[in-house]
């Protein structure tokens, strides 16, 4: 049988196009993803990927809930029909129904080799208590249920490590096609900073990265560097509250030039950076700031939060930057006055660490490299015998997670 992945995926945002694409050149693989845009609001899925592809077939998702566009019913039936798959990687969703019906099919009918792709654990719910590793017990089971789990990082195959044989298990880091935008970094001329150190922090400025806090901070900061300046691009629901707490600082010392989507822009904005700071939910914007060379400080995940995404693994500390190990304003505040003591020049200073973890692993290159791995992990179950495939994946026992 010739070897044929569809991945499943609601949508496609532009920042995974680079890699659909060579996973369609190095392996042949598509994407099945919906036709439409779900209806819930511009901000929420901006910059997505609506032209025509080769490697993007597109069909008639529904999304019935116009405030929330994670519930989703994909034509499951008709993708299957269409493609006649030996593999199929699937988005991880509670709120999709490929996530309980590919499960059935896989047991019911053998083929096609089934793996999920998601964080590993639900992030905004945590497992930092015996409650919150408790409600995370449903969508480990189901997760065990599939041939095999992408994880975004080491943090969500530990966990699912409970549930599944460590074989069946892959990490494949979220990231962004790095070398292109570092390539195109170099044409860029970095702005002129409006002081030093210059903090400049890039992404939606939603509840969950809770902005305010981090203008709090800057403000205490600044009398210990009168001359700093923070930069905050983006824009988002939390903007009002944002610029309400800059106060008489808000075009003198702290500065929010709106949403940015041009690529070289943002390379100008991070080119004349010292350091990122996020004192919310980490998510790409991690990445994003080490593709350019830029420090990042962040908190560590904690019982009382942040609520973060994968991507807060990338922050290491005397590595990419730093972590706070206390999710308080003062203890932020004092771990970036002592970094800026250790470090008077942080980019300089981190500039060959980074460079070495960005290649080693956030790179457009070692995302595809694990998904080398997942490609041969499907090809070995799709050549076993259908006695074989026919008979329900072997799952580890259920442990602590």
């Amino acid at each position: 049988m010739p070897h044929n992945v569809i991945i499943i995926q609601r949508v496609v945002p532009h920042y995974r196009f680079a890699l659909f694409q060579r996973l369609w050149q190095e392996f042949g693989w598509r994407v099945a993803t919906s036709r439409r845009v779900p209806d819930v609001g511009p901000l929420r899925f901006n910059r997505l990927v609506e032209d025509e592809h080769p490697f993007i077939r597109r069909y008639d998702f529904e999304f019935p809930s116009p405030a929330n566009p994670y519930r989703c019913r994909v034509p499951l039936r008709r993708i299957l029909e269409d493609t006649r798959p030996t593999g199929v990687i699937s988005e991880f969703s509670m709120r999709m129904n490929t996530t309980y019906e590919l499960p059935l099919l896989r047991r019911l009918r053998g083929l096609p080799t089934l793996l999920f792709w998601s964080h590993g654990f639900n992030m905004a719910r945590g497992l930092s208590s015996r409650y919150q590793r408790l409600m995370q017990v449903p969508r480990a089971t189901i997760c065990a249920m599939a041939d095999g789990h992408v994880c975004y990082s080491d943090e969500g195959r530990d966990y699912l490590s409970g549930f599944m044989a460590p074989e069946r298990l892959f990490v494949a880091p979220n990231t962004l096609d790095v070398e292109t935008m570092r390539a195109d970094a170099g044409k860029v001329e970095p702005m002129a900073a409006p002081g030093r150190p210059h903090i400049v922090t890039v992404g939606r400025i939603t509840a969950d990265k809770d902005f305010p806090r981090l203008v709090r901070i800057f403000r205490a900061l600044l009398a210990d560097h009168p001359q700093a300046a923070l930069t905050l691009v983006g824009d988002g629901p939390d903007s009002e509250r944002t610029r309400a707490e800059a106060g008489e600082e808000l075009g003198r010392r702290i500065f929010m030039p709106g949403a940015v989507y041009d690529e070289s822009r943002i390379a100008a904005y991070y080119g004349s950076a010292d350091l990122s700071v996020i004192t919310g939910a980490a998510g790409l914007g991690v990445n994003h700031a080490l593709c350019y060379g830029v420090p990042m400080v962040a908190y560590d995940r904690t019982e009382q939060g942040p609520h973060h995404h994968p991507e807060i693994t990338y922050v290491v500390d005397g590595v990419t930057g730093a972590r706070v190990h206390s999710y308080s304003e003062e203890a932020m505040l004092q771990t970036l006055r002592g970094f800026l003591t250790h470090y008077p020049d942080p980019r300089a200073a981190f500039a060959e660490r980074i460079d070495r973890y960005v290649a080693d692993h956030l790179s457009l290159d070692s995302m595809v490299r694990e998904f080398a791995r997942v490609d041969d992990f499907i090809r070995s179950r799709s050549h076993r015998p259908q006695a074989q495939a026919d008979a329900a994946p072997a799952t580890a026992s259920p442990g602590g997670g």
